[in-house]
């Protein structure tokens, strides 16, 4: 028998929901084909089998919750007619025995643990070493491994298990608390007492939707935004992309003016590096990033997801446009990889694709800035004195008003817009 169980995909993810089962118990499976559809809060991931056999048993419904390291199937591989279960860790069962007041397990050619506890030498210890030791906490692998993806140390936290194991909810709380306690502000939802009486619909909400939650909170919570707004006449963009759109095409790539938008953002970053950085707030210092992960906006049924284009900076307009398509499909089929959610070093937001001019967009937490793009219009505009029919692109520039003042965020708006208004200079960078 195989236990195939749920491993951890990293980024403090160490649950999902099971979506879809592809396969029902006495079904025979081969190695690769999808076994299970797995949302998390970042990524829907397909699990493939990882060996050929027959399903015996499925160790979770649709619908139901699944943690890091529990098993989601049980596969009849013809290795063994008993599933070997995962033996606790000598060291755990002495120290569970010790709770006990019992002897552990005696294993050939080692001590047996005792009641009686002698103390040993401390003559070559550091208090360091010994406090260690002494404070090391009773838990599971599983639970060991979710306190090291959320970057807690498991031998500082209490446990209300039974004889003081460190349990799953004892790690969410104390990751919890220490967030709460190291934003620079506070705030405490007031309770409120919802009616449900009437005519009324309950509707639970995606794991994805509770992400964008938790994000938006800390983001306004935390970054202080301004946001300011102006109009690119872009005529000299239009006409580039429609001359050059054909040629693209060709090449089986759709060129939307994203990419130039794109290019033109990367190109200030660089000539302002405190956009392309991140801060940290608790020892007061910048993060400048020498790399260029530009994220964007993807509107899915679910709600909104921010995948990045890696090195953006390293990629031409065609380049770009073909990696803008292919990722945004993928982000809204849910199957996009989780590296490409990570890391983003600024963000773009398009409020053109719901047919808006303008928006005040939320600066994804740690960045210190993204741009809102709205929809290109043909509106009346005063060119040399006269009157004129020019095609008009509104942007909205968030920044973290704690380490960009407004005057820079002009600068650097400006400076976009110039790129923008002679899109030649973009071909030439």
């Amino acid at each position: 028998m195989y236990q195939f169980k749920f491993a951890d995909i990293g980024e403090g993810i160490h649950e999902g929901k099971i979506l879809k089962w592809h396969f029902k118990e006495g079904d025979k499976v081969k190695e690769g084909e999808t076994l299970v559809v797995v949302e998390t809060d970042k990524v829907n991931a397909e699990l493939p089998s990882p060996v050929d056999g027959k399903i015996a048993s499925l160790g979770a419904k649709e619908g139901d919750t699944i943690h890091v390291g529990e098993v989601l199937v049980t596969i009849d591989d013809g290795s063994a007619t008993e599933v070997k279960k995962e033996e606790p860790k000598k060291e755990e069962l002495k120290k569970e025995a010790i709770s006990e007041g019992k002897a552990a397990p005696g294993v050939i050619g080692e001590i047996e643990v005792s009641e009686e506890v002698m103390a040993s030498s401390s003559e070559h210890a550091s208090s360091k070493e010994k406090e260690s030791t002494s404070q090391k906490a009773l838990a599971t692998p599983v639970a060991r491994q979710m306190a090291k993806d959320l970057g807690l140390d498991i031998n500082k936290i209490t446990g209300s298990g039974e004889f003081g194991r460190v349990l799953k909810e004892d790690i969410q709380k104390a990751y919890d608390n220490k967030n709460q306690s190291s934003q620079p502000t506070s705030f405490s939802v007031p309770k409120v007492q919802i009616s449900t009486q009437g005519d009324v619909e309950i509707v639970e909400i995606t794991k994805l939707r509770k992400a964008i939650v938790k994000s938006m909170t800390l983001s306004k919570q935390v970054i202080p935004h301004t946001v300011l707004m102006d109009e690119i006449i872009v005529d000299k963009l239009v006409d580039l992309r429609n001359k050059v759109k054909e040629q693209a095409a060709a090449q089986n790539i759709k060129l939307t003016y994203m990419a130039f938008i794109m290019k033109a953002v990367v190109l200030a970053l660089k000539k302002f590096p405190y956009f392309n950085a991140s801060f940290d707030h608790e020892n007061d210092r910048m993060i400048l990033k020498k790399f260029y992960n530009i994220g964007m906006a993807v509107d899915t049924k679910d709600g909104l997801i921010v995948p990045n284009i890696k090195d953006a900076d390293k990629k031409s307009i065609l380049e770009l446009a073909r990696e803008l398509r292919d990722v945004a499909d993928q982000t809204i089929s849910r199957t996009v990889q989780l590296p490409q959610l990570q890391n983003a070093t600024f963000s773009i937001t398009n409020f053109g694709a719901a047919d808006m001019a303008y928006g005040t967009p939320i600066i994804p937490h740690p960045e210190v800035g993204i741009l809102g793009v709205g929809k290109i219009m043909q509106k009346p505009v005063v060119i040399d004195n006269e009157i004129k029919i020019a095609s008009v692109l509104p942007l909205s520039l968030a920044v973290d008003h704690r380490v960009i003042d407004g005057a820079e965020a002009g600068r650097f708006l400006n400076y976009i817009k110039s790129l923008l208004n002679d899109p030649m200079m973009l071909l030439l960078s």
